[in-house]
C-alpha cells in the first residue's frame, strides 16, 4: 500500500486517488490506528470533491467514507453518531443504478448498523438489521459477512437467554470462518460461545473455547505488532531517504558555492594582478620620464 501510494499520488484520476485513501483507511482501520484512519479519509475526501457529482464512483465513495467514520465512531463509543454516518451511507447506495455493487458493502452496513442497535437496547431493530446483513451476505456469496450476521443474530438470541439457538447461530457462523482468514471473527465467535456455555453452566466447553480464543488473540496480537513495526519501518525509511536527499543537496549547494566563489577569488586576483602590473609599468614610464 505504501508502494502504491507513491503511484496514486502521481495520478491525474480523482477516482483511483479517492479509492486507494480510502482503501488504506480500511487497513489502518484494522490495525485500530484511529488517527491514521481519520487521516486517509481526509486525503480521500480532497479527491472525492474533483469527481463529479451524480456518478457511480460519487455515490459509491460518499458510501465507503461514511461507512468507515461510522465504524470509528461505534468504537468510540458513539453508537448515535455512528448511526448518522451509517444512515448516509445506506442513502447514498440506494442513488447507485447498479444496485448488486453495494451488496457487498451494505452487508457491512447493517452489520454495523445492528450493533448500534445493540448498544442503544433496540434489540428488535437490531435483529431486523443483522437479518438484512446476512440476507445481502448470501447474495454476495461471502462467507465473511454471512459469519458475521449469524454472530449478530446469536446476540439476540442470548439477549433473549435463548442461549441453544444462540449456539447454533455461532456454529453455523463458526463453519462459514473457518473458512475465511479472519481471525479476529473467530475470536469474537468462540467469545460469544464460551459466554453461551458459561451462562448454560457446561464448564468443559466454556474452558474450551475460552482457550480457543486466547489461542488466537495471541497469534493476532503477534502479527498486528509485526505489522505496526513494518508500517514505522517503511516511515523511518522514507524519513532517511529524505534526510539523505537534502543532505546531497546540501553538499551540492556547497560545492558549487566552493566552485563559485574559488571562481570569484580567480577573476578578482586576475583583475588585481593586471591593475598591479599595469601600475607598475605606468610607474616606471613616469620615472623614465622624469629623468629624461
Amino acid at each position: 500500500m505504501f508502494k502504491a501510494r507513491e503511484l496514486a499520488l502521481k495520478s491525474n484520476d480523482p477516482k483511483v486517488q479517492t479509492t486507494f485513501f480510502i482503501t488504506i483507511a480500511l487497513q489502518y482501520e484494522q490495525m485500530e490506528l484511529d488517527s491514521k484512519t481519520l487521516e486517509s479519509l481526509d486525503e480521500a475526501e480532497q479527491y472525492l470533491a474533483k469527481i463529479p457529482d451524480g456518478t457511480y464512483h460519487k455515490y459509491f465513495e460518499i458510501g465507503r467514507i461514511n461507512l468507515v467514520q461510522g465504524m470509528i465512531s461505534k468504537k468510540q463509543s458513539n453508537p448515535e453518531i455512528a448511526l448518522q454516518r451509517f444512515q448516509t451511507a445506506v442513502k447514498s447506495f440506494e442513488k447507485i443504478k447498479e444496485a448488486s455493487k453495494t451488496y457487498y458493502n451494505q452487508s457491512i452496513l447493517f452489520f454495523y448498523i445492528g450493533n448500534c442497535y445493540l448498544d442503544l437496547g433496540s434489540e428488535e431493530k437490531a435483529e431486523k438489521a443483522f437479518t438484512k446483513a446476512y440476507n445481502l451476505a448470501i447474495i454476495t456469496d461471502s462467507n465473511s459477512l454471512e459469519s458475521y450476521a449469524l454472530k449478530g443474530l446469536s446476540q439476540i438470541q442470548k439477549i433473549k437467554h435463548h442461549n441453544n439457538r444462540a449456539l447454533q447461530y455461532l456454529k453455523d457462523a463458526e463453519e462459514r470462518g473457518k473458512k475465511t482468514d479472519d481471525s479476529k471473527l473467530l475470536e469474537e465467535i468462540y467469545k460469544e460461545m464460551a459466554d453461551n456455555y458459561l451462562a448454560m453452566g457446561n464448564q468443559n466447553y466454556y474452558q474450551l473455547y475460552n482457550k480457543k480464543l486466547q489461542e488466537l488473540q495471541f497469534k493476532r496480537e503477534q502479527l498486528e505488532l509485526s505489522s505496526v513495526n513494518e508500517s514505522i519501518n517503511v516511515q523511518n525509511r522514507n524519513a532517511l531517504i529524505k534526510t539523505q536527499e537534502l543532505e546531497s543537496t546540501y553538499k551540492n549547494l556547497i560545492i558549487l558555492t566552493l566552485i563559485l566563489s574559488c571562481s570569484i577569488c580567480c577573476i578578482i586576483s586576475f583583475a588585481a594582478y593586471k591593475l598591479m602590473r599595469g601600475n607598475r609599468q605606468n610607474t616606471r614610464e613616469i620615472q623614465k620620464i622624469l629623468r629624461d
